[in-house]
């Protein structure tokens, strides 16, 4: 039983690896070969890239991007930018390293000082707080994710978006535990940036993400080199998107996650949401009368993708995993899920992090009473 879908789904729909097979056999370099099966893959760069940004609500299609990952996507739009001495960032108090980390470097290097925003249990975002600081003057970006890869918490997203284009501040959006999961639509958002991980909720395969930058921003590059695009000249083109995909494009990764962009379309997404929120409510009731448990994240599961964090009094999250794993063959995540900001937020650092369970729409209620009698007997080992 695979419960670590937060990380990557799988299984994959069968029509992604379908996908990924057909165009490994049949197709190759995009812009790079002149044959029909270099206009034929050229061909169908466009389309993936078409439909990905209809399904993110991205207007002109040129400003999206593809990149080899969400995390490459995040650095991108932060260390792309111009900062200045003295320019301040928000964040939430519940992001990714990937996110964090490139703020952190901005810190050091460039003196950008950065806040993070208030957190609490039932409000992941104090939005009043926000405005005070937009209010200043001082800010010139907040960064914050959709929702969070350790609690599940669903961050007040629009709210965010409307603040920042009320108080002309750049937003960040990362998506990565949401595209696929909740409705993403980068107009609805005011998003300046978007970031998105093929391999999640959008049921792709891994080495694929994406950046939407809004028109009229510019960034700096990180990697330069070859491109599709003119090639005649020493420097970069400068355009959207060419000047930031460099090198071989991946076709394979980029044609599966269209596949399962076409999957999740079909599946419908309220569908997946309920089938995958049923799940959490069931796990959760029934985690919830086990002595010792500390649940994290909000207690309104409508506010929640389908995550679920905890601890339990007298062991680690290791332990438990590693049980799991070694007893039963059950994959979920123990730590701190690259992201020691979010734990530090909730509590759970300094300490060994939470065990992690995230599900997916091919998990099943009777795997989730399986394992939840699971851990009702683990609590009773006298080990444990």
């Amino acid at each position: 039983m695979y419960f670590n879908n937060a990380a990557t789904t799988w299984p994959k729909p069968e029509i992604v690896y379908e996908t990924v097979d057909e165009c490994f056999r049949n197709l190759n370099s995009p812009d790079r070969t002149h044959s029909a099966e270099g206009m034929q893959s050229s061909a169908t760069m466009q389309t993936c890239r078409s439909e990905v940004a209809e399904f993110l609500g991205i207007q002109n299609e040129s400003r999206l991007v593809f990149l080899p990952s969400c995390t490459y996507a995040l650095n991108l739009a932060i260390l792309g930018q111009n900062w200045q001495a003295g320019d301040v960032i928000l964040l939430s108090g519940l992001e990714h390293h990937a996110v964090s980390r490139p703020i952190r470097k901005l810190a050091r290097e460039h003196g950008v000082h950065f806040k993070t925003i208030q957190y609490q249990k039932n409000r992941p975002v104090d939005l009043d707080w926000v405005e005070s600081e937009l209010k200043t003057g001082k800010v010139k970006m907040l960064a914050s994710t959709m929702a969070a890869n350790v609690t599940g918490d669903i961050l007040p997203s629009v709210d965010l978006g409307r603040l920042c284009q009320q108080y002309d501040v750049r937003y960040l959006v990362d998506a990565a535990q949401s595209a696929g999961v909740l409705p993403v639509d980068v107009e609805e958002l005011n998003a300046d940036f978007l970031t998105f991980a093929g391999h999640k909720g959008l049921f792709g395969p891994p080495g694929i993400g994406g950046l939407f930058v809004r028109e009229g921003i510019q960034l700096e590059t990180l990697a330069e080199g070859g491109t599709g695009k003119d090639s005649g000249r020493h420097d970069m083109s400068g355009s959207f998107p060419s000047n930031f995909e460099v090198g071989t494009h991946n076709l394979l990764a980029i044609t599966g996650l269209c596949a399962g962009v076409r999957w999740v379309k079909q599946a419908g997404l309220d569908e997946i949401r309920k089938h995958e929120n049923r799940l959490l409510t069931a796990f959760c009731e029934k985690m919830s009368d086990l002595p010792g448990i500390n649940l994290f994240g909000s207690e309104d599961l409508t506010l929640r993708t389908s995550v679920c964090s905890f601890t339990i009094d007298g062991t680690s999250p290791q332990k438990i995993a590693k049980w799991l794993s070694e007893e039963h063959g059950i994959s979920t995540r123990a730590g701190y899920h690259c992201a020691p900001l979010a734990h530090e937020t909730i509590g759970t650092l300094p300490g060994e992090g939470t065990i992690r369970f995230s599900f997916g729409f091919s998990n099943t209620m009777d795997e989730v009473v399986k394992v939840t009698d699971m851990l009702h007997e683990f609590a009773q080992l006298p080990t444990a």
